[in-house]
């Protein structure tokens, strides 16, 4: 179950603040630079996350006005978006992704508390209430953040946030059947389980924001390791 609407709405506010800051710390020609996600640069993350404002703005349309609005027309035309918003000039895709996050704002604002319990279909396919529309949000402008590669990094994730992160992408990888068998643990306070429980499990130990990162794929900058001190097990793609 994602975080409730309201904690949900605050992590949007204070991740949107963190890659604001980000973001306006890259200037000139930093958008041309690698990202910390292989194969984009960080053009490619500002577009992805213009555009995935925009998609979930699709969503709260729909559960306002009970059209159906897809996030995205397919993904072949969301790749292609992406592609296309990312070679245009740096200050086009800064604004575009400034006016989205003011847009989706607004599509927020606009809907009333029986439209939250509307039924969407996120792009996985899976139908969700409206309400984990900001859930969604608040995951990606933290987690982009960081893949900007510049200021922000897993120390600057707030540990409520990091622990339901945890919580989502172990419940995301759990239905991986052939996934790697983890147990997560918080420096010996919180526990996840990933994958097949079992004497075999590899058991990960780090500070909540440190864990939240690396099982999303994203660089540490806080302590997490194996309790056997064996490498980290390389996991596959998150979502």
């Amino acid at each position: 179950m994602a975080p409730s609407r309201e904690v949900s709405l605050t992590w949007v506010t204070e991740g949107t603040r963190l890659w604001d800051a980000t973001l306006a710390a890259l200037e000139g020609p930093a958008l041309e630079a690698p990202s910390a996600l292989p194969g984009w640069s960080r053009a490619h993350v500002v577009a992805h996350v213009a555009l995935n404002a925009e998609a979930l703005l699709n969503l709260l349309t729909w559960a306002r006005t009970g059209v159906e609005t897809p996030m995205y027309a397919s993904p072949e035309s969301r790749d292609a978006d992406i592609e296309e918003l990312a070679a245009a000039d740096p200050q086009d895709v800064r604004a575009r992704s400034e006016q989205a996050t003011r847009e989706l704002d607004e599509g927020v604002a606009a809907l009333d508390e029986e439209h939250w319990e509307a039924r969407v279909r996120v792009r996985q396919g899976t139908e969700v209430p409206a309400s984990v529309v900001p859930w969604l949000r608040a995951r990606e402008v933290y987690l982009h953040a960081l893949d900007l590669d510049g200021a922000a990094t897993d120390e600057d994730l707030p540990d409520d946030f990091a622990s339901a992160l945890v919580e989502d992408a172990a419940k995301q990888r759990s239905r991986d059947e052939t996934h790697p068998s983890l147990v997560l643990r918080e420096d010996g306070v919180g526990r996840w389980e990933i994958g097949r429980p079992g004497p075999d499990a590899t058991e990960v130990v780090g500070d909540v924001r440190a864990l939240a990162a690396w099982v999303t794929g994203r660089p540490t900058t806080l302590p997490v390791a194996t309790a056997d001190g064996q490498p980290l097990p390389e996991l596959p793609a998150w979502l």
